[in-house]
């Protein structure tokens, strides 16, 4: 354990991770097929399964739906100097990443400690964050949504790095159960995203709170903010929750190597933040998330709709 914390993680949330004796009806048994499927998959060479995702990639890609027009429309705005081949060369390849990360969890969850450390390769923490943690102050990380973030949540927790995150409750029941028996094993306290109070409380506690910035979400709480020449609506919650905390803030990078290896870097903090000046601050954040989605544009979860609302006046743009 590298931080402070007063109470075993997952303690407060457990209420999520019940069994209950309706998982047994048979409107719950696809849920079970898929996890033991996920099981089975999961005992696949790397290369075997980096290629059957790829597979099941390019299928959903054919398949076509609304998720695919809403990553080529977001592909077409934020890369412009492509062509239109390179465009639809990277849609596709960014598909096959997708495929790959709903096999992800069968490898995740339940491959041994030896197998994760020979895939996966951590830097950062023990230069830049271990010591302020050692200190007793709080640090917020910031990421953003990456095809492999289920992985970085365990990679995180065997290599002793405890943190706060938080998450969308599932609206299957007993999907929420087996995931939270799995990301149980982690050092991790998974708290439901409406209660970031309690995340919030733990990070003024001197512990670790990682925030995902990079998602429209709505009007009310964003302030317009460029991401890739686009005005976005950005929830300014790093500035907003260092000042609150007093944490110092650093970013957190995640992907996977040409190898299908697992990178997890701690950046170094970020000096002078926050400022004081929300926009200034949320600007600086959207450009260094921009800066690293442009090293692995074909990795991050293009399906989510990052320019949903637009400026009084401004066209829709899906």
């Amino acid at each position: 354990m590298v931080t402070s914390n007063t109470s075993t993680p997952h303690q407060d949330y457990l209420h999520s991770y019940r069994f209950q004796w309706r998982f047994l009806l048979p409107n719950y048994w696809g849920v079970w097929l898929l996890f033991t499927l996920l099981f089975i998959i999961g005992r696949l060479p790397l290369p075997a399964l980096i290629g059957l995702g790829k597979l099941i990639g390019r299928l959903f890609y054919r398949i076509g739906g609304s998720r695919l027009r809403i990553t080529q429309t977001n592909i077409r705005l934020c890369f412009p100097e492509l062509t239109a081949e390179e465009q639809e060369q990277l849609i596709r390849k960014n598909y096959e990443a997708l495929g790959f990360a709903l096999l992800e969890p069968g490898l995740i969850w339940w491959c041994s400690l030896g197998r994760l450390k020979r895939i996966s390769r951590v830097s950062g923490y023990e230069e830049h964050i271990k010591p302020l943690l050692a200190r007793g102050k709080g640090v917020i990380l910031f990421g953003v949504h990456m095809t492999c973030i289920e992985a970085i949540a365990r990679l995180a927790g065997v290599s002793g790095v405890a943190y706060n995150i938080l998450y969308r409750v599932h609206d299957n029941a007993l999907y929420e159960y087996l995931t939270g028996v799995m990301r149980r094993r982690t050092l991790g306290r998974f708290i439901p995203r409406k209660e970031v109070k309690s995340m919030l409380r733990f990070v003024n506690q001197g512990e670790i709170g990682i925030i995902l910035p990079d998602q429209d979400m709505g009007r009310k709480r964003s302030i317009w903010t460029p991401f890739f020449g686009i005005p976005a609506a950005t929830i300014p919650v790093t500035s907003d929750y260092a000042q609150q905390t007093g944490a110092t803030v650093a970013m957190i990078q995640y992907y996977r190597d040409e190898r299908g290896h697992y990178v997890l870097d701690f950046s170094p903090p970020l000096d002078n933040f926050p400022t004081g000046n929300l926009e200034a601050d949320t600007l600086r954040v959207n450009g260094m998330i921009e800066g690293f989605i442009r090293q692995h544009p074909e990795q991050y979860l293009w399906q989510h709709r990052r320019f949903k609302h637009r400026p009084e006046g401004e066209a829709k743009l899906y």
